[in-house]
């Protein structure tokens, strides 16, 4: 049938069906940070120094304390990273200092992320004078010598890994606190912040659910930087002699290597090895984290308004 002409010269058509609306679905964070390479680098190191600490008793040849063969052998099939001084097979040592270590710096980061968290963006968000008293506190605690005050917590108190990483958490979370504030200071004025507010969502909700995902990103590098910082620290304290005697960690272990350096080299070698890569896997997961994270972040920014100028402190 032919379309009725309108005294107007324009043609009357049936009225289109509404398109259906295509939702676009966000892909996996972990898909993205495993898509750049050095994403897949870092993980990779990453979760192989993991899971040979997680089934260190499965995968360790022998006892690491266990007298298994002559001391100073080098490394062979029988021994892959050779024996100790004390004839102790140095690949059993590795990996269940792996543990250890991972377990000390880990649990560092942690304890530093909660602390640096709240203060900053409690700091950045309220402003005034609880802004001002708690950027006191983390200058007081900037300047504390962490590596120092460990050897007093541990001459004091004695060896033990919860002591470490106590000390060690308690006192790394002022730059982080510092780098979380600056960033919601930048953000606490955009639009998408002022809607929040302006819908009745609550300051927690506000902080949750708003400004800590976009200042995750910055956070990720420093805690990259703090994991590689704290197990170097760890590796410090067990060189000395410092750490707990009852446990093995690469530290104690490079430690124990300084006096056969000439004669053995493999025993300085291997801890030092897993130390570098694990610092190095570290970080790049955490570079490539941040840079998913700083996109999405900066995407959201943009859709969420121009920025407007903080109010004065």
């Amino acid at each position: 049938m032919p379309p009725l002409i309108r005294e107007s010269g324009s043609a009357e058509l049936a009225p289109s069906a509404p398109l259906p609306r295509v939702t676009r679905r966000e892909p996996p964070k972990w898909r993205a940070v495993l898509s750049l390479p050095n994403g897949r680098l870092g993980f990779g190191l990453a979760a192989t120094l993991l899971a040979l600490a997680l089934l260190a008793p499965l995968l360790a040849p022998a006892d690491p304390f266990a007298l298994t063969a002559a001391p100073l052998l080098p490394p062979s099939f029988a021994h892959l990273m050779g024996t100790d001084g004390i004839g102790r097979d140095l690949f059993s040592a590795v990996l269940f200092g792996a543990r250890t270590s991972l377990l000390v710096a880990g649990g560092v980061t942690l304890v530093a992320f909660c602390c640096g968290a709240v203060i900053g963006m409690a700091a950045g968000f309220r402003g005034g004078l609880l802004d001002d008293a708690l950027m006191r506190v983390t200058d007081l605690f900037q300047v504390l010598p962490r590596f120092f005050l460990v050897v007093v917590v541990i001459a004091l108190f004695g060896p033990g890994l919860d002591r470490v990483v106590l000390t060690l958490g308690l006192t790394s979370w002022p730059v982080l606190a510092r780098v979380m504030r600056g960033e919601v200071l930048a953000m606490r004025d955009l639009d998408f912040v002022v809607a929040a507010r302006a819908t009745g969502a609550s300051g927690a909700r506000i902080i949750w659910r708003q400004l800590l995902p976009n200042t995750l990103a910055s956070a990720a590098v420093l805690l990259g930087l703090l994991f590689g910082q704290v197990l170097l620290l760890d590796a410090s304290l067990g060189f000395l002699g410092l750490g707990d005697p009852n446990v093995l960690s690469w530290g104690m272990l490079a430690g124990q290597a300084q006096g056969f350096l000439r004669v053995a080299w493999w025993l300085a070698l291997f801890p030092g090895l897993a130390i570098a890569l694990a610092v190095l896997g570290v970080n790049l997961l955490a570079d490539a984290w941040a840079a998913v994270l700083g996109g999405q972040a900066s995407d959201r920014v943009e859709a969420g308004g121009r920025r407007r100028p903080a109010r004065a402190m």
